[in-house]
């Protein structure tokens, strides 16, 4: 590890950092996919024609890292369909006819809670996940605090948003920093045979010198709460780098994070936490950044889950015809397959580009200038991956990869980001990360037989 892992300076472009969210009004409908988490797909439970509420269940969670999903509006299930994802598969989505009325499903109701068992089910059956773009259920984040093998003295909570346009959080923070407290109490109070004496340190950059402040009065008589400001430098949200920068710990890859000593979450992901322990109702709505150079006016809306990316755009209007549009930030988020696609959980931003700003260059061969090894927050040998992917033997292929140090990858695009060349440098990383993961399946595979 570097002394300092974070050292990319990219344009913050918080245009919105100013801009208090706003409600939309009810959408007609709503598409709610079943992959909006890491883990299986969730399962349908109801059927075309049911009449749903605001925050039933539609969908339970199927498979270990699966995530159950809720009704966005209030309305008739009309369509139960396959959709196309970015990544080219598809999967099962509910379609929700609205009736505008935004009727409250009667099992809204804060669940009851006695012990940490109750409470893990409690965020397992709110559909909390990471909303900062991993989406990993938090349920099964804060189970693997609860390992004995695992001593737990730091939570992070990641409120850097080092991702350039994106102010969600930052909103999130400033609106509701009740929410983070009462995040924070659940998990000291039904979590504290694993942490009770952890430090909790939210950390975040600088750049929200504002935020900062709302903060240090509402934690400022918990001792147990600190508030970390992190260097405004890309990416200070990525885990890896922000235990090490918080911390001074290293991850090491192939094992858990409270392995460390550490968990962390999204500050978002935290305050919905809290929000559905405090109510009953579960993710349903969420704070979306609409920004990039094809819209006419940047804005922070809140909207339901599963609303069509093309009714944001109509709120904040387009000065241009979008040439691409992402879902999250321009350094580490998907672009969508249609500007018809719906947002899902961890939709933190909406950024529609122009032709200009969305054409990639073309890219050309490697000049050797180390300029994509000198910028990885984590130590890769990018440029020996591109090399180890063209070996023909597996297993060596699989021993040179390992040695790049590829796993320790954290998605960040970095690499992409400074290659004077234009090489998809992260593109071959997520290749060279998949065939591991193949390949080390395959090999336990061979020696169970």
């Amino acid at each position: 590890m570097k002394k300092d892992i974070s050292s990319l300076h990219v344009p913050h472009n918080k245009n919105t950092a100013g801009c208090e969210p706003v409600r939309i009004a009810t959408p007609s409908e709503v598409i709610l996919p079943m992959n909006m988490h890491s883990g299986h797909d969730a399962e349908p439970i109801v059927n075309v024609g049911d009449h749903v509420k605001v925050g039933q269940l539609i969908a339970r969670e199927e498979g270990r890292f699966s995530s159950p999903v809720h009704a966005t509006v209030s309305g008739t299930v009309v369509e139960i369909a396959p959709i196309p994802t970015a990544s080219g598969k598809e999967t099962i989505a509910i379609r929700i006819e609205s009736d505008g009325k935004m009727e409250v499903s009667e099992t809204v109701k804060p669940p009851v809670i006695n012990d940490c068992a109750s409470f893990l089910q409690a965020v397992r059956e709110g559909g909390i996940v990471g909303l900062g773009g991993a989406a990993f259920p938090t349920w099964a984040k804060f189970n693997e605090a609860t390992n004995p093998d695992y001593k737990v003295d730091t939570v992070l909570i990641n409120a850097a948003e080092c991702e350039p346009y994106i102010t969600s959080d930052h909103r999130m923070m400033l609106a509701h920093p009740d929410l983070i407290a009462d995040g924070i109490e659940y998990l000291r109070k039904y979590m504290n045979e694993y942490l009770g004496n952890a430090t909790f340190k939210i950390c975040i950059e600088t750049n929200k010198a504002d935020a900062i402040e709302v903060l240090k009065n509402t934690f400022a008589d918990k001792d147990y709460v600190v508030i970390h400001e992190l260097k405004t430098i890309y990416p200070q949200g990525a885990k890896q780098v922000m235990l090490y920068n918080a911390t001074g710990r290293v991850a090491v890859a192939g094992r858990r994070f409270p392995s460390f000593g550490a968990l962390i979450i999204n500050v978002s992901s935290l305050a919905k936490m809290a929000e559905y322990l405090n109510t009953g109702m579960p993710i349903v709505e969420r704070i979306v950044t609409v920004d990039g150079s094809a819209v006419e006016n940047p804005m922070n809306l809140i909207a339901p889950i599963g609303t069509r990316v093309s009714e944001l755009l109509k709120i904040t209007g387009l000065k241009s015809n979008p040439g691409k549009i992402i879902i999250g930030g321009p350094m580490n988020g998907t672009a969508i397959y249609s500007v018809d696609d719906p947002i899902v959980k961890v939709a933190n931003a909406v950024l529609a580009f122009d032709e200009k700003d969305a054409v990639l260059p073309e890219p050309s061969a490697c000049i050797n200038c180390g300029r994509c090894m000198e910028k990885c927050p984590v130590s890769i040998s990018v440029a020996d991956v591109a090399r180890a992917m063209t070996v023909k033997d597996k297993d060596k292929m699989a021993k040179l990869l390992i040695q790049t140090g590829v796993r320790q990858c954290v998605d960040c695009a970095c690499c992409n980001y400074v290659c004077p060349a234009n090489r998809h440098l992260l593109q071959i990383n997520w290749d060279a990360k998949a065939f591991l993961k193949k390949y080390a399946a395959e090999q336990k595979e061979g020696g169970n037989k």
